[in-house]
Parts: C-alpha cells; structure tokens; sequence
C-alpha cells in the first residue's frame, strides 16, 4: 500500500547538482559512462589507459583495434548487462520516461530525447526542473555560463582544490583506473585559467605571491555569484586537514615551486584552511565530498572517511563555518550523522543517493531524521544529466513519503510536523543556509516561462 504523497506539490532546492557542465548523451551513452569497471578489471592498465583516452577523444579507428586485440566493447557489453540490475539502471530509465513522456514507447522516448539534445543548451534541463519541481539548482561547475543559463536558477559552487595542488604532476604509478588523474586534470584547468586571468602562465616562485593571487581569484569569483565553496579533496588524497602554518606552507611551497621533492600536506592544508577561513568570514557555505565515489578503481574509500574531518572541524576560528557533507557519506552514513550531530554548523545532504540506493536510503532517513534537529537534513541530486535529476526528485519524495508516514503511524511526528520535515528537508533548509529569497522556491518557478518560450 502507497504511503500518503505527504511532500506532493513541495518545491524543491537540489543542494547539489552539476548541472550546466555535461553535453547531451543519449541513455546508453550514460550507462557506459559508469560501466568501465568490468573492463578495467579484465585488461592490462595500459590497455585501459589507451581505451579511456580514445572514448574521451571519440576515436572511433583506435576503439576498434582495441576491441579486435583487446575485446574492449565486448568487456564493456557485459558491464552494462551486469549493472542492468542495479537501482541506478532502473532510476535512469524512470527519469527518462517521466521526463520525456510516461506514456510514450521507448522508441519515441529516445526520439524525443534527440529532439530537445538539439535545441536550446538550457532546454533539457529547464523541462527536467519543470517536472522535478526544483526552481533553484545549485551547480558544482568550473564556470557557468549566465548569459545561458538562468542566474536565479542555476547558482554556482565552486570547488575549492585548483587552488590547494599548485605544481602538482597530476600523475600517479600506483593507482588503477583514471580518477585520481581526471581530478588532477580538472584541478589544474581551472587554476591555469586563474593564472591567466592574471597575465600569469604559472604559479609564481613566491608563496606570498601566490596566496596574493588566490585570494583575489577567490574574491573575484564570487563578487562574480558564487554562492558556496566545495572540497572535493577526498578523490585525490586523505581528508585530514590539519592546522598549517604560514611558514610550514611557505617552505613547502618554496620548495615545490624549485623543483624538490617536499611534503605538500603543509602547503595543501593551509590552502584549504585559508579558503575555509574566507568562507566562514563571508558567510558562504561549504560542502565536503565525504564517502565513495565513482565505480571505477583510482579513489581511496578511506581517503573520504569523515571522521578524518574531526581535526579540521574543532578549529575554533571556524565555528561559525557551515559545512555539509554530501552524499550521505555512504558507506560511513552513521558515521556523518554522528558529526552532524555534535556540530551546530555541520549538515547533511543526501544527493547521490535516491538514484543509487532504494532500501538503504529510506533506512538511513528514518536513522538521520530521528536524530538530527529538523534543519540539518538536505536534498540533493548530485546528477548533470537532466534524467537523473528527475529520478532524484522522484525517488527522494518517495522515500521521504514513506519514512515520514511511518514515523507518523509509530508516533514519532505527528501531522504538523512530518508536513514542516518535508519542507525543511526539500528547501528551507537550503535556502537559509545559502540565503535564498523564498519567493524563489515558493513563488513562479525561475525560468518556467523561458523554458516555454524556447518550446516554441
């Protein structure tokens, strides 16, 4: 029996999302974007290396000899006949028919998915708003495009960690698979870009010089709309940062930018004690990537474990700094909930995990909202194609749905309050966090009229 659609009709602030940053792809071009594990498994590293090169680089006549050397398409179909089990493929084929048409055949389905590839950049995404009834989306994206992309709407986190790998090499010997040097890659684009934006083609050999121009990029950016920082650090190294001082960071800076072989974890947590410092003085949020990340090998679960985080948390200066850990922290989901509740200004979103997880997500909700203060919890999609931020909002009001109702029947909320939960959890909590105009959320959807307009 369906549990009572006690959050029908909410709007919804997606906490995070990375919306704005992934082209078009078709339904199977996103299933084989997360299936490379059974392959990389199953070949030599080199032979993964050169596979994920040319999918990147679209070469199709280097695919094909892999495949007749390697069998690589074959290793890759029988990934995606594998995870055809998983909730993930059940919740992208959900967000696709609910986006594009419930009552349409998969044949028309995918047409129409084609057609609005081809229009406007914003089409797909504002259509998927519309039917998630999300009007404020917060974006974790090198750069947003505002001239596209409704500023209302679309509101820009910006990652924290180009800053904190000056003259790193980016590369690694020991590691499977390509996350650690994807990560690295990305860091270092966006803080060439800083660089350049300041005549400058490298970090410059002075670290007095280099917290100068950090600072500024850092004040630029957001004068320019950031409304929140991330951390995205747990992918390429442990999330223990500790206190550094000026002079440790200087020597290791120093050094690194002379060539020699030094410890970066001086350098690399004053950076990020600095920017945490920015934030907590200009009152911006921050997020921190705590738990598993993609499925393939090159991240370190226990690099993300959160009570690394202890350390950086009872620094006294930031106190006032308000932090969520995202994605539930899963596998350490009890764990996160352990932090946020002794800390006043840590939260809890829970993006990733509606797409990922059915059961365990409606486990971990009756957990955290039994023990949690009502304006810890937050939504989020964690999703930059437009299908899943769909099955996101649909599978986390269903979840929501059913662990409220059940809370409800066993007297642990009554009436008012499950309908107060539901809003707290969806927007409010967000929007006080970031300082969000209710009539934002509340009010005509930001962008609903351009995005019927550009139907037309």
């Amino acid at each position: 029996m369906a549990s009572p659609d006690i959050t029908g009709g909410i709007p919804a602030i997606d906490h995070h999302s990375h919306a704005s940053m992934a082209r078009f792809r078709t339904v199977d071009q996103i299933d084989r974007q997360f299936a490379t594990a059974h392959l990389e498994a199953n070949v030599s590293a080199q032979t993964y290396a050169a596979f994920i090169t040319a999918r990147n680089a679209a070469d199709t006549a280097t695919l094909e000899l892999l495949e007749q050397q390697h069998g690589t398409e074959t290793l890759m179909r029988q990934g995606l006949e594998f995870r055809s089990t998983t909730f993930f493929a059940r919740a992208l084929r959900e967000g696709t028919r609910r986006l594009y048409g419930p009552d349409k055949t998969w044949d028309a389905i995918e047409a129409t998915a084609q057609d609005w590839g081809t229009r406007h950049p914003t089409y797909s995404y504002e259509q998927a708003s519309r039917v998630a009834n999300t009007p404020v989306i917060l974006t974790d994206v090198p750069r947003i495009d505002h001239t596209v992309w409704d500023r209302q709407r679309y509101r820009q986190i910006m990652r924290i960690d180009p800053y904190v790998y000056a003259f790193h090499p980016g590369q690694t010997e020991e590691l499977r698979g390509t996350e650690f040097q994807r990560f690295h890659g990305g860091f270092a684009n966006v803080l060439r870009q800083e660089l350049q934006h300041d005549g400058m083609t490298e970090p410059p050999a002075r670290f007095d010089d280099y917290i100068q121009f950090m600072d500024a990029s850092l004040e630029r950016r957001v004068r320019a709309g950031v409304v929140g920082l991330k951390i995205a650090s747990a992918y390429v190294r442990p999330i223990n940062f500790e206190p550094a001082s000026a002079e440790a960071a200087r020597t290791a800076y120093e050094g690194l930018a002379a060539g020699r072989a030094v410890d970066r974890q001086p350098f690399e947590d004053f950076v990020i004690q600095r920017a945490a410092q920015y934030a907590a003085d200009h009152g911006l949020p921050m997020q921190i990537h705590v738990g598993m990340g993609h499925p393939e090998p090159g991240m370190r679960i226990s690099n993300s474990a959160p009570f690394l985080l202890e350390t950086f948390l009872n620094i006294k200066s930031l106190n006032r700094l308000r932090v969520t850990l995202l994605h539930g922290g899963y596998p350490f989901s009890s764990h996160v909930a352990a932090l946020v509740q002794t800390y006043g200004n840590v939260f809890l979103d829970f993006s990733w995990m509606p797409y990922l997880h059915h059961a365990y997500l409606r486990l971990k909700l009756s957990e955290w909202m039994e023990i949690l203060p009502a304006n810890k919890l937050l939504f989020g999609s964690d999703a930059g194609a437009p299908e899943f931020h769909v099955a996101a909002a649909h599978y986390a009001r269903q979840a929501l749905n059913d662990v409220l109702h059940d809370g409800c029947e066993r007297g642990v909320w009554d009436a008012r309050q499950a309908d107060w939960l539901a809003k707290r959890i969806l927007w409010e909590n967000s929007a006080e966090l970031y300082g969000i105009d209710p009539k934002d959320v509340t009010g005509t959807p930001a962008g609903q009229e351009r995005a019927a307009a550009l139907a037309h």
